[in-house]
């Protein structure tokens, strides 16, 4: 699978992408400025080089990803969007994006009018097949290699798509792809980053979830 990052040079986009690549997946990461894509693929290949990981515009990577995922910061998404909708129509596109906030030293979940950060993607590219997912795993975890533990919650009006999601993220080493239920329910899994941020400030980890009772 060919998978496309869109804002991908920051911690969350480049432990998916090294995850990915790990798996045997190819990744293309995206940055508005190729020079930074291509010092994130440098220190990826720094920790494998034999990984299939190249740089490219965001606008290369989503035309390039058979599946696309966003790691833009919330902020960015509503300007980095539009521009890639033609590119995006028909594909699974993934929002890892959490609309946080810090003062103060606390995290706080910001209100969107269109429900979360993954239904307001759904609103700028309306013909793209939007999942919610990741959004809960650590960047730093996911950097640093070995098994997570951790379950991918994911989220999606299209069952084909959101099955798709589920078993890419069981393809990191101990994560299992969990069904969440429609995209509109991506709002409560971000709001779990925002618990987990302040969970891990207060026992100075970095915590995931599980979810207990199912197979």
């Amino acid at each position: 699978m060919r998978i496309g990052f869109i804002g991908g040079t920051g911690e969350e986009g480049m432990g998916l992408a090294y995850r990915f690549a790990t798996a045997g997946h190819e990744c293309v990461i995206g940055s508005r400025a190729i020079e930074k894509a291509q010092a994130a693929v440098a220190e990826l290949h720094e920790k494998d080089a034999a990984l299939s990981l190249t740089a490219a515009t965001n606008a290369d990577a989503a035309a390039a990803g058979e599946i696309v995922v966003v790691t833009t910061p919330y902020a960015a998404q509503a300007a980095t969007l539009p521009p890639l909708a033609a590119a995006l129509t028909g594909k699974i596109v993934v929002s890892t994006v959490v609309p946080m906030a810090f003062e103060g030293g606390k995290a706080s979940l910001l209100a969107v009018a269109e429900g979360s950060a993954a239904q307001q993607e759904q609103a700028l590219l309306p013909g793209a097949k939007l999942v919610a997912a990741f959004q809960n795993l650590s960047a730093k975890k996911l950097l640093k290699g070995g098994p997570l533990e951790a379950d991918v919650v994911v989220c999606a009006d299209d069952a084909g798509a959101k099955t798709q999601i589920m078993e890419l993220a069981a393809s990191i080493e101990g994560v299992r792809g969990v069904d969440g239920g429609v995209l509109a329910n991506a709002q409560m899994v971000e709001g779990i980053t925002v618990l987990l941020v302040s969970i891990n400030r207060n026992y100075k980890t970095q915590a995931g979830i599980r979810i207990a009772g199912i197979a």
